[in-house]
């Protein structure tokens, strides 16, 4: 069986029952550019509309990768056709993310980086005040060099916002948070110490008022975590976790009921579960990014007894072994469970389910 054979029409943002899970709701969102589309992120609008935004072109890093985003209006099964956001024929526009503010205003931040070169990386800003149908002009929010985003930003208890970022340096890459005390106007650094290839940290405010942060690990070894107790200003040094990271994006939410539940890769190069690539002329392990599990945890992130794979390899992995990665994930308030990662980076899939789904014939973490 060919399962390449009219592959595009599958890209038609429909939401349809599983074939493979009757409990999980699935979708393949609408492409613009071919063949490269990555780095989802979802946002729930006020008005009840769901946003994903990612970047797409001819493959990360070319300075034709630009910003699109789809809509999935209020009570629609049909995720928009995208429309296209940032784009710079000398740059590269990379892992945004949408953000509103209590206004109602709708941010929208992305990295641009010159081709191919992360230090170069600076954050760029648009807003819309009419929930992304028209939008401002963009402006340069931090100049780097080499600062990146990929987790949503927090607006804490104390009424600060708090964005979570790296720096791609020489001698390893690094986690700060930026603080804004005046909403979004101006924003100061915090540096997370012993961060060293902790990156793409992801926050949550849990309900005594700490901040429970999980990292990506270069190592490829563990999910990492840390805490703090000012609001982001310090923070302890990054410990492993019980949950497996293969040195690909993951992401934490807080559900409506306090739980947290994280997406990730549940693979490591602690049990070898690696691949071998060719890379500038020579081959190096690369680990594998499947299968695509969730986890929560009860208590703030102290432990994760509920996992569960909501991706594993498909037909379409043998040919494209480069598997489910930098996933997004959020919980509504009817209980309801979204996510969206890129599927083989052909396309961005978006999946909905339930606590109950993760918790029925889930598995402690290994």
């Amino acid at each position: 069986m060919d399962v390449t054979v009219n592959l595009t029409e599958r890209y038609d943002g429909i939401i349809k029952q599983s074939s493979q899970d009757a409990e999980l709701y699935e979708a393949l969102l609408p492409i613009m550019y071919e063949p490269d589309s990555h780095s989802a992120s979802l946002l729930q609008l006020d008005n009840g509309d769901l946003l994903c935004v990612w970047f797409s072109g001819s493959g990360e890093g070319n300075p034709d990768t630009n910003v699109i985003f789809s809509r999935l209006p209020k009570g629609s099964q049909i995720w928009t056709e995208p429309v296209e956001l940032a784009a710079n024929l000398e740059r590269s526009e990379q892992n945004p993310l949408f953000f509103q503010d209590p206004s109602g205003k709708l941010w929208l931040f992305h990295t641009s980086n010159e081709p191919h070169t992360q230090k170069t990386a600076i954050i760029v800003v648009r807003t819309s005040d009419d929930r992304g149908y028209t939008w401002n002009e963009p402006y340069v929010m931090h100049e780097g060099p080499g600062i990146f985003l990929r987790q949503p930003v927090v607006i804490m208890s104390n009424g600060e916002w708090l964005l979570p970022c790296y720096y791609c340096k020489e001698g390893g890459h690094y986690s700060v948070v930026l603080i804004s005390a005046d909403h979004g106007k101006t924003w100061t650094e915090h540096e997370v110490a012993g961060s060293v290839h902790r990156v793409q940290m992801s926050v949550v405010e849990r309900d005594d008022q700490s901040l429970f942060a999980i990292f990506r690990s270069r190592e490829a070894d563990r999910i990492y975590s840390c805490v703090s107790t000012d609001f982001g200003k310090t923070w302890t040094v990054p410990q492993k976790t019980v949950l497996p990271n293969n040195n690909s994006s993951i992401q934490m939410a807080k559900l409506h009921n306090g739980h947290l539940i994280a997406i990730y890769n549940d693979a490591t190069m602690e049990r070898d579960q690696y691949r071998w690539i060719e890379s500038k002329g020579s081959w190096r392990k690369k680990t594998l990014r499947t299968p695509l599990t969730i986890a929560i945890s009860e208590d703030g992130g102290e432990t994760w007894p509920h996992v569960k794979n909501i991706q594993v390899s498909d037909l379409e992995h043998k040919d494209t072994p480069i598997g489910y990665s930098y996933p997004a994930i959020l919980g509504t308030a009817d209980g309801q469970i979204h996510a969206a990662y890129s599927y083989l980076r052909k396309a961005i899939k978006y999946v909905r389910f339930t606590e109950d789904w993760v918790k029925t014939n889930a598995r402690e973490p290994m």
